[in-house]
This record gives structure tokens, sequence and C-alpha cells, in this order.
């Protein structure tokens, strides 16, 4: 049997999805899939996320293209059109036996006109599926679920709500608990407001990221810029996490085992699902604008146990390369029982 050709397209928001990219790309190498990889993102240019590029570039599974503004939806039809043709005229004679879109709409159009199979993957196709325990919205996600266009759908989430849902791929963390800090990351609140509101408890010490913030401490108060890297790298140690409801910051605080405070952004349809979910599953506290009593209460509540979503992800790319793809009950049972709480 031929070896499996795949193209693995990602929009990446991200840093903790480009590392999930990587772990995926990890994989395909380690089963000799030959995979090419486009990768698009406004992010993709910071030194980490080149970092991290640097290291799928270095598996040599197949090419890798990098764009780093993504397909927008600002563009023209005219645009998104002549994107299409250009992507299809590459894929006749790419031979590609799947692409996988991780919410990368351009390119699953174009493979989807060019008769290759499609498989969607991500929290997007989660977030968009119809048996979520959400209500509302549903013209929304039927609308993103047009704009990814798939033969095959795989998401991930925190339960397993259908059979093609999978839990999240996340690292595993060593981790240390310091009873009195809290990271927080609230990037979309002015940082003025965030001190205003960590002030006013000085037994704490609240190591706070933001875009606008410079390393320096103020009383109890430790500032960070927006750094990935270093934020993980606090949450190993802190007692909890004060946060937006992203999805791949929730999972590595919940990977980790860590208190959870929330304040989702309420123009993000998908936080405000995520962060639904999160007060159904009782593994999160909630706060609708920054609340010193929400803290307070936050600041009294005992870690919670981890849940462990480090499964091997290789278990996905087996299945891919069975080339099953209308039959995930085998892997979706696989990766659930695998889970750990605890």
């Amino acid at each position: 049997m031929n070896s499996l050709k795949v193209l693995y397209a990602a929009k990446i928001i991200d840093l903790a999805q480009l590392q999930q990219t990587l772990l995926l790309i990890q994989c395909f190498k380690a089963h000799q899939v030959n995979t090419d990889v486009i990768l698009s993102g406004n992010s993709l240019s910071n030194p980490m996320s080149k970092q991290i590029i640097a290291e799928i570039e270095a598996l040599k599974v197949g090419s890798c293209l990098v764009r780093h503004k993504s397909n927008r939806f600002t563009k023209t039809f005219r645009q998104k059109v002549s994107d299409i043709f250009t992507h299809r005229a590459y894929f006749k004679v790419a031979n590609y036996d799947l692409v996988i879109t991780d919410n990368e709409s351009i390119v699953a159009w174009s493979a989807k006109l060019s008769g290759i199979p499609v498989l969607a993957l991500g929290h997007h196709v989660a977030i968009n599926h119809h048996q979520l325990p959400f209500e509302g919205a549903n013209l929304t996600r039927i609308w993103q679920q047009w704009l990814v266009p798939a033969d095959y759908r795989v998401g991930f989430h925190w339960i397993p709500f259908a059979k093609n849902i999978l839990p999240p791929i996340v690292p595993s963390y060593h981790t240390t608990c310091i009873k009195n800090k809290v990271v927080v990351y609230l990037p979309s609140e002015k940082l003025e407001a965030i001190q205003v509101l960590l002030a006013s408890f000085p037994n704490t010490e609240f190591y706070c990221f933001h875009p606008a913030a410079e390393v320096k401490s103020v009383g109890n108060i430790h500032y960070r810029p927006d750094d990935h890297e270093q934020l993980l790298h606090d949450m190993k140690s802190c007692k909890g996490v004060i946060a937006h409801a992203q999805f791949e910051v929730i999972n590595a605080a919940l990977n980790m085992g860590k208190s959870l405070l929330i304040k989702p952004l309420e123009q993000e349809l998908t936080q405000v699902i995520d962060a639904s979910l999160l007060i159904k599953l009782g593994w999160a506290k909630q706060m609708h604008y920054l609340n010193a009593n929400a803290v307070e209460d936050f600041l009294d509540t005992v870690p919670k146990k981890s849940v462990d979503f480090s499964a091997d992800p290789c278990a996905l790319v087996e299945w891919i390369k069975a080339e099953q793809w209308h039959d995930v009950t085998a892997l979706h049972d696989f990766a659930w029982n695998s889970l750990k709480v605890g």
C-alpha cells in the first residue's frame, strides 16, 4: 500500500495551538506519514512561534509554508475565489490523499472543490457541533461550519458529548503549588483596572501577564509582558489562575490542577460557550466584570484535581493513517478511557 500523503493546514491563533500542531506533526513523522504543512496567522513572526516553526521544519516530514497573515474574512469575494483556485491548481499535482484543516477555510474549500477528502480538526469543530450542550447561536454555528467545509470532522473538548469529540491535546506538566501565588492573564482588560482590583488583596502574590506590561513589581503585583512560555512557567507553581475563557489557557490550567476564575469576553461566542460548560462541570468560578467579591471567593477555593488531557496524540495519527475516517468510535473510546482525573 502506498504511503499516505497529507496536507495539514492550520490558522494559528495562539502559541498553544502551534504547540499542538508540533505534537501532531511529530506523530506523523513517527508513523512515516508524508505531511506538508501550511501555517497562517498574525502571531507567527514572534520569537517563540519562530522557534516552534523551526522544530516543525526540522522534522522534514514534507514542505512547510508559513503565511504571517491569515486569510481574513475581510478579503473581497474575488480575492478569496482567486486564493481557492490558486490552491486547486497546486492540489492537482500534489496528489494528496487527505487535507486536514484546523480552521483554515481557504485550504478546506480548495480541497473540497478538487475532490480531495477533507478532515476538519480542532476546538472549532466541537464549538460548532449540533450536539454541544449549549442553547443558542445556532445560525452562527451553522455558518461557521459552512465556512470550513469537510467530509469528516473531529473536535476537541472537555466532555464526550458526541462520538467525534476527543479530549484536547495538551502537553504534560510537572507542577508544584505556592499557596499564595496566583497567575492573572486578562489581556483584554485595562492594566490600570486590573491593578486596582488586585491591590485589594495584599496577602496574595499576583503574577500579572499583559500586552501593555513591563517587567516590574508594585507591592504584591508582579507584572510580566505577554509571554506564553513564561505564563506556563508561572502557572506550574501557582495555586490558581484568573483568565479569560481562552481554550488553550484553560486546558493547561486544568491539566495542572489549578483553581480557575474566568471572565469570558461576552463578544466572543467561543468563550461564552466554554465558560458555560466549565461552570456546569464545576471546574471554574466566573465573574462578568472585575469583581473584588468574586476574587475574594476564588482565593478561598481549594485547588481542583487535575484533568490529565496529555494522552498520546499519536492515537489520532494512527486513526488517520488507517484511512477509516468514517468510523471514529474506537478512537473516541480509547481517548476517553485513557483520561485521568485526580
